[in-house]
């Protein structure tokens, strides 16, 4: 059976409350039994000191030990106790008061002792004591039942077992209603999870009191909340922006075909620049879908790793000298400077394309007949590439917005805006990292850090 926490709560709690009261009337009841034995036992000594004493006044008076005997049977006067003189042998010589059975008789030769026994199935309490006077011995002995101490003892139980159960009770009741009133802002927060759907993300739950337990809960999931907000609006314009991306060449090609089509009996020149605009266009695109999967893939499960040792200074010359055709259309030099022998262990395509893509996004945005510099420093642990152009720099605010996905900072420099956001999930999947300085005012600056470890 599923309890609720209500229910829950209610449980341990009447549970603990319980197990205090019990350990209490347990302790109450034993306390008051040994406290009632110790004024039963004080009773029984003062009236053994009160027999002695008309003992003494006997003996003094000349009477023999058993007339002395007689005499304080009628002098000290117990009805609800047994009093009993005897000699030293057991012969009794004197019992009244409460009647006890015929056969017992005290303890022969003992010393006083105070002890409980069980007579005619009747638990007593039993003070006896051996005495000497004036050349009289003799054993007295005081027999008191504890029907009285039972009788209270059970008076006592049934008491404390009623204060149990009713404390039991509203024990149950109180942490029904703390329960109730305590998780009242759970259920509150549960009907506002509730409302809370993909096609409204923007809710949030809110407690009365926010500094405590449940005040830190909801911020908690408030954060989750806006983290998941934050990768559903990502995720929606991802999907945004790549329809815009692949809608341009699908419509080329869509319309180049149309219009090829359209008349019929064209001469082979027109199929062919029909057909060459249509690869142009599928290249673009594969490299587009290519590049989205690279990228989903790095934030879905990271990117992995085919590492091999290599040289990084090789790398950048080889994307240097595939990206020289493109640099030459737009009049742009490049040039690449600094260490050689760069050893490191890393995943060569991904490098490659990292560096190719820094390259290209200089390339682009340099002027024309403009220059991009390649720096390339080895220090003991890592590398480090430094890509500078000199066209218009990158604003403040959009420093890092850069490298988000299909951000373009001119979209007349052409590309898809998704070079830069891999290069810098490639430097970090190598464990480095890839920055635009701050000084990237006036022509920017990307640099790359590797780990040459």
């Amino acid at each position: 059976m599923n309890w609720s926490i209500r229910a829950r709560l209610t449980a341990w709690y009447s549970a603990v409350v319980v197990t205090v009261l019990v350990a209490g009337a347990i302790a109450v009841a034993l306390v008051s039994d040994r406290l009632g034995l110790a004024r039963l036992d004080g009773e029984l000594h003062r009236l053994m000191l009160t027999l002695e004493g008309v003992m003494r006044t006997e003996f003094n008076e000349g009477l023999s030990l058993q007339a002395a005997a007689d005499e304080a049977s009628s002098e000290v006067v117990a009805p609800d106790r047994t009093l009993m003189l005897a000699t030293p042998d057991g012969t009794r010589l004197a019992v009244w008061g409460l009647p006890i059975a015929a056969p017992w008789h005290p303890p022969v030769d003992a010393p006083m002792t105070i002890e409980t026994a069980t007579l005619d199935g009747t638990d007593v309490r039993i003070l006896s004591e051996p005495v000497e006077y004036k050349g009289h011995h003799y054993q007295a002995t005081i027999i008191a039942p504890l029907t009285g101490l039972s009788r209270e003892r059970g008076q006592l139980q049934r008491a404390l077992s009623i204060a149990v159960l009713i404390a039991l009770a509203i024990a149950a009741l109180g942490g029904w209603v703390v329960g109730r009133q305590t998780l009242r802002p759970l259920s509150d927060m549960a009907g506002q999870a509730t409302a809370i759907t993909e096609r409204n993300p923007s809710g949030r739950l809110t407690v009365a009191n926010t500094d405590d337990e449940l005040g830190r809960l909801a911020q908690a999931f408030n954060a989750v909340l806006d983290r998941l907000a934050t990768a559903l609006h990502a995720q929606r314009q991802f999907m945004a922006d790549a329809s815009h991306e692949v809608r341009t060449p699908v419509s080329v090609v869509r319309t180049t075909a149309q219009v090829t089509l359209a008349r019929a009996g064209r001469p082979e020149r027109d199929y062919r620049e029909a057909l060459t605009i249509v690869a142009e266009q599928a290249a673009r695109l594969a490299r587009l879908v290519d590049a989205m999967f690279l990228l989903s893939r790095a934030e879905a499960q990271g990117m992995p790793l085919v590492r091999e040792p290599l040289y990084l200074d090789d790398i950048a010359a080889e994307c240097v000298r595939a990206l020289r055709v493109f640099a030459d259309e737009r009049s742009v030099t490049v040039a690449i400077e600094g260490d050689t022998e760069v050893a490191m262990s890393g995943d060569d395509t991904l490098l490659r394309q990292m560096i190719g893509n820094v390259v290209e996004n200089a390339i682009r945005h340099a002027k024309p007949g403009g220059s991009v510099t390649i720096e390339l420093r080895r220090d003991p642990a890592s590398a480090t590439l430094r890509v500078r152009d000199d066209g218009e720099g990158v604003p403040a605010e959009d420093r890092e917005r850069i490298f988000e996905r299909f951000v373009r900072r001119d979209s007349r420099a052409g590309g898809a805006g998704l070079g830069l956001p891999i290069a810098r999930r490639v430097a970090n999947a190598h464990g480095g990292e890839l920055v635009l300085e701050p000084d990237s005012a006036n022509g920017a600056c990307f640099t790359v850090t590797l780990p040459l470890a």
